[in-house]
């Protein structure tokens, strides 16, 4: 009888079943441990253990698969690519979470919705090891609220003493807020483990004068567990989320995601992916409109816009008019100067560099490549950027300089493209980073 017909169901089967791929196939005891427990629907050796010691089975384990996807090009080296995670979860990430609290997971909120099984980042990244590192760190996010059921909270300071965020836990990193069903809070803190143990006193002071528990989990965390980051959650004793429950979820899960040991697809950044049930959606829309019978339709007037498919977003529209490439040249060395000062400013730099990866986009497909060779450009908003500054604070002199360079971009937008939903959106973009950079203290 052939070893893949096997399907082990509890760890005696899996452990026997180990022993003879392990012969079969010459690999080390630990893999033949996964491989078996895979063959019982588990994800690995590590979950089979957990969920049979706890009564669970393996027809009870997630079934939907969940795609991440990151794109990136590398300007220094002229490469480009595709990284795509799949993972199994026990539901579809939209029951788990609505798309704008996908904004309030410190590991979510650059991603968007790319399809029913889909979440792509809304911008390219710089290199493919920064892709992996943020698809795998959603990847754990994901893992975190599957099996917590926690959503994240926009309301930062509602788990802290007396809704006061100034009342810092001591030592505090790399920090999200999250609740439960009932609107309970917690903090997910998820700090160095050096750190940690330099500041433990601190934080016992802390839980003590503020009536707080906190408990580590044992479940590394989503944060950056390769690096050293470990998971600490609080809550208040009073009216925060009980933790215990929390912790046993958490002790469950199977291995982390970890980009030093990348278990996805990396491929050319084209053809763009289209997860599976992307494509089930558009032929069934599809169907759905050949079926339909409509009605006859009325001649519509010239568009101000231009249909694309931009790169981890499917469809989109642009401005039906080219910037000349020059204007495109002094935009993009204006964002660029201001990139380099806002790194640390996530209000301008998300919103800046949103801006720089859209009009990247448009570039190319207003010029073809013997209009706009590759080498110009990559130096349009990539290449000749200025090193980023790393600064927590910008002095106000500087801050109106730079505000004064966005108004200059939206200035050079509007003379070269016609008004628009697609211009509009990036003009408002633009002018929430103005804000943002105008309260940033100095």
């Amino acid at each position: 009888m052939s070893n893949e017909s096997i399907h082990p169901s509890s760890l005696e089967g899996i452990k026997r079943l180990a022993k003879s791929i392990k012969s079969e196939q010459g690999i080390k005891h630990q893999q033949a441990l996964d491989e078996s427990a895979r063959r019982g629907g588990f994800q690995n050796f590590r979950h089979a253990r957990n969920s049979l010691e706890n009564g669970q089975v393996a027809n009870q384990l997630p079934v939907f698969h969940i795609f991440l996807t990151a794109y990136w090009r590398n300007t220094k080296t002229a490469t480009s690519g595709r990284e795509t995670l799949a993972i199994d979860l026990i539901a579809p990430w939209s029951d788990l979470l609505t798309p704008s609290e996908l904004v309030s997971a410190r590991g979510l909120s650059r991603f968007r919705p790319a399809g029913p099984d889909h979440l792509a980042i809304s911008h390219v990244l710089q290199s493919q090891s920064s892709a992996r590192e943020a698809v795998c760190h959603a990847a754990r996010t994901l893992q975190f609220v599957a099996a917590t059921r926690l959503r994240p909270s926009s309301g930062y300071s509602r788990a802290y003493p007396k809704g006061n965020p100034d009342k810092r836990v001591p030592g505090q990193d790399h920090v999200c807020v999250w609740f439960d069903s009932q609107y309970r809070y917690l903090i997910a803190d998820e700090p160095y483990e050096l750190a940690e143990r330099l500041g433990r006193e601190k934080r016992n002071h802390w839980c003590q004068t503020y009536g707080y528990t906190e408990q580590k989990s044992r479940w590394p965390g989503m944060h950056n567990p390769d690096g050293g980051t470990r998971l600490y959650l609080l809550s208040s004793k009073d009216n925060g989320t009980p933790l215990e429950p929390i912790i046993k979820a958490l002790d469950k899960l199977p291995a982390l995601y970890w980009a030093s040991d990348w278990k996805g697809e990396s491929a050319p950044k084209l053809p763009y992916f289209l997860s599976p049930g992307t494509l089930t959606k558009a032929e069934a829309e599809a169907a759905a409109k050949k079926n339909a019978k409509l009605a006859p339709r009325k001649p519509s007037s010239p568009s101000n816009t231009v249909g694309y498919n931009w790169t981890m977003v499917g469809p989109r529209r642009r401005p039906n008019a080219r910037m000349p490439i020059q204007a495109h040249a002094e935009v993009g060395r204006l964002l660029k100067a201001v990139l380099a000062a806002t790194h640390r400013r996530n209000g301008v730099y998300n919103r800046v560099d949103a801006i720089r990866s859209e009009l990247d986009e448009w570039a190319q497909r207003e010029y073809n490549r013997a209009e706009l060779p590759d080498e110009r450009f990559f130096e349009l908003y990539y290449r000749e950027a200025p090193p980023p500054t790393l600064s927590r604070s910008l002095p106000p002199e500087e801050r109106t300089r730079y505000a004064d360079s966005l108004a200059l971009v939206k200035t050079t937008l509007t003379k070269h493209y016609p008004d628009c939903a697609p211009l509009r959106s990036m003009l408002k973009r633009a002018d929430a980073a103005v804000v943002s950079l105008q309260n940033w203290a100095g």
